[in-house]
């Protein structure tokens, strides 16, 4: 017979299975810091870092587009002729 910490283990360690409800991962998540005695002050949590933004995707297009030119900047620099789907 399983406990309810053991499904709570299971839970949390295979987030692949369980993240389309996150409630359900968070209450998991709460009952295991119960166990160990720790509280979760939902307050004070921030936005998860998993998820990305459509603001962060632009900075993130940005900063792939200055590195793909320096790089491509050092290698015309060296001597080297690279394809277009180089980097």
């Amino acid at each position: 017979m399983q406990t309810p910490i053991d499904i709570a283990l299971h839970v949390v360690t295979n987030p692949q299975n369980f993240m389309r409800s996150q409630e359900c991962w968070a209450y998991q998540w709460e009952q295991l810091k119960k166990a160990r005695g720790q509280t979760v002050d939902y307050d004070r949590i921030g936005v998860p870092a998993y998820l990305i933004t459509p603001a962060c995707t632009d900075e993130f297009d940005a900063r792939i587009a200055r590195i793909t030119g320096k790089v491509r900047q050092i290698a015309r620099d060296k001597g080297y002729d690279l394809p277009p789907s180089a980097a």
